[in-house]
């Protein structure tokens, strides 16, 4: 179980930004019955089309779906605290078991590196120098992946809030393509061959966490959960 100090660190600002969030709703004193509603035509007349490319989103067991998405380090830390809270109160508030919860977290844009694995982030450069916000010790940092296992200059979040730790609970990840292929490049270097993109780009596929799934885009991703029924929050 993580330490409670972890949890402290990783969930206090998340719960004032929660009492913010909902400070802000109560001030327009309008029930929700008395909000206005799409014409019944534009509720209950499309269907969005499928794609086995999305099959995975309907083959994760739940009896709730969340969908988390994250664009930078912030919202990755956010995402996988809310990820770890949601299914913690689930247990202690319904008495429903993680198997219950259909939860992804999405790694998009600036958070797609943190999908990657240590030993990815320690053999280039691209990535040994990103600097970004510890999610523990909210202290500036660089060298190695907090959010995975086997960092230790910065030390990796504790294991229940590593994606290791997330992927154990059956928390899956989508993964943003077009991030993962831009950063490809960058390993590669300026006039790297097609190939040799290719190579990278395999390598790094190889180092997602376990339950990940490569998507054409993150905003895509985060589009077609809304279709097969996810709550999208924004991490």
């Amino acid at each position: 179980m993580p330490n409670p100090t972890h949890r402290r660190s990783f969930l206090g600002r998340l719960a004032a930004g929660g009492a913010a969030l909902t400070a802000g709703l109560a001030v327009t004193g309008r029930p929700l019955d008395a909000m206005p509603t799409a014409p019944a035509s534009a509720r209950d007349d499309f269907t969005p089309a499928r794609h086995p490319q999305d099959d995975w989103y309907d083959k994760i067991p739940g009896k709730h779906r969340l969908f988390l998405d994250a664009t930078d380090d912030a919202e990755a830390a956010a995402a996988v605290g809310f990820a770890w809270n949601f299914l913690r109160t689930s247990q202690t508030g319904y008495n429903l078991k993680d198997a219950d919860q259909a939860v992804v977290i999405c790694l998009r844009h600036y958070a797609t590196k943190f999908a990657f694995s240590n030993a990815t982030w320690e053999k280039y450069d691209v990535l040994r120098k990103v600097k970004y916000q510890h999610p523990e010790t909210e202290k500036k940092v660089r060298g190695g992946n907090a959010f995975r296992l086997g960092s230790t200059s910065p030390a990796s979040v504790a294991d229940g809030f590593t994606l290791e730790g997330m992927a154990k609970r059956g928390v899956h990840f989508a993964i943003c393509g077009v991030a993962t292929r831009g950063l490809a490049g960058q390993i590669a270097g300026k006039g790297a061959t097609h190939d040799a993109v290719e190579t990278v780009m395999t390598e790094l596929v190889a180092a997602l966490p376990d339950n990940a799934h490569l998507m054409a885009s993150g905003i895509l991703a985060a589009q077609r959960a809304g279709e097969y029924g996810y709550t999208v929050i924004r991490g």
